[in-house]
């Protein structure tokens, strides 16, 4: 069995983590699955594998690590644990399989009662994450969108059932970027800020869910661009600003999303000063939600990790976002960034 061979020699064959820049985003062979998305004691219905180097730099690898019909035993992931591995990756041919999995998961822990709620919010998240990898691939958005959406009144109730859960928002977010993982932690940063403002759970859903689509038009703007380490020339850049009015485009050819979710995603790049883009709006001719959209997308674009930088820690991207200038004035709304560090401090 291969899988347990790469087990049982998994340092002895000088096998290491890989920090490795992405790869494409969308249409890739193998996915991530971050560990905590895995039942201990229950059986895989698919095959998972390590994404490692060798010690003879032959590049990137995936090895065999855990098989289908295997039943998972928790010791065979605290090696990975011990290396800051936090993800095996499934072939892509298996999304339907892995989505099903994490399903049976999110019953199980409904079984077991409120105590399971950070497990819930975990799974929630990473069911998510894969499940806009589906959206985004899809020929035909709106039934995709509409099961994403679902997926999003679920975590608005696991915030709403206990006030504490909010805390748990900081231990759910992904710390490596990619298009996918991006899109979930602005959504659960934007639903998480609503309900501590006190927001209805009907604008809550109404941002979370904008901020769950508001980079799809990304998935449009060439790769070559989207993954450049270095900087963009002003036709890029200038090719880059065109991906709100693209997702805008998209959405409403599918009218699945509210249109005030479509203003959203159209305006989640215009800045409190009016300096920013497609349309150079000032504040008060903005959706009241998109300075909270603009905020917590900027937020969680500094505090994880790309492959041209290291990710930013909290309290490094606040003063960042507070000291930002645009040609008339703060790029943030000043009075949304004082509620989101009060919002901070309660977590």
């Amino acid at each position: 069995m291969l899988a347990r061979q790469t087990r049982d020699h998994l340092f002895s064959l000088g096998l290491k983590s890989f920090q490795c820049p992405p790869g494409k985003a969308w249409g890739t062979p193998h996915i991530p699955l971050n560990l905590r998305g895995l039942m201990a004691g229950e059986r895989l219905t698919f095959s998972l594998y390590l994404k490692a180097s060798d010690n003879q730099g032959e590049g990137v690898k995936y090895f065999p690590y855990l098989e289908a019909g295997e039943v998972l035993d928790s010791k065979w992931l605290e090696p990975l644990s011990k290396v800051e591995i936090r993800s095996l990756y499934f072939h892509q041919a298996d999304l339907e399989r892995v989505l099903a999995y994490l399903n049976n998961y999110l019953q199980l822990l409904e079984v077991e009662g409120p105590a399971q709620i950070q497990k819930k919010l975990n799974v929630l998240a990473e069911h998510l994450n894969l499940t806009l990898r589906r959206v985004f691939a899809a020929p035909r958005l709106g039934p995709h969108i509409q099961l994403a959406q679902k997926q999003v009144d679920r975590i608005i109730e696991e915030f709403q059932r206990d006030k504490l859960s909010l805390k748990l928002v900081w231990e759910i977010l992904s710390r490596n970027y990619s298009l996918y993982s991006h899109s979930v932690n602005v959504c659960l940063l934007a639903v998480a800020m609503m309900l501590f403002l006190k927001k209805s759970k009907g604008d809550s859903r109404l941002l979370g869910s904008a901020a769950l689509f508001h980079d799809l038009g990304m998935t449009r703007i060439p790769e070559d661009i989207f993954y450049k380490s270095g900087n963009l020339t002003p036709e890029e850049w200038e090719e880059t600003k065109r991906h709100p009015l693209i997702g805008m485009q998209m959405l409403k050819r599918c009218s699945t999303l509210p249109a005030e979710g479509i203003q959203l995603v159209r305006e989640h790049h215009e800045n409190a000063d009016g300096s920013g883009y497609p349309e150079g709006l000032l504040l008060h001719r903005q959706h009241p939600w998109t300075r909270i959209l603009r905020l917590v997308d900027a937020y969680d674009a500094l505090t994880t990790h790309r492959s041209y930088r290291q990710a930013q820690s909290p309290f490094a991207a606040l003063k960042c976002l507070q000291e930002q200038e645009g040609p008339r004035g703060p790029v943030y709304d000043p009075r949304t960034i004082k509620d989101f560090i009060r919002f901070l401090a309660l977590c």
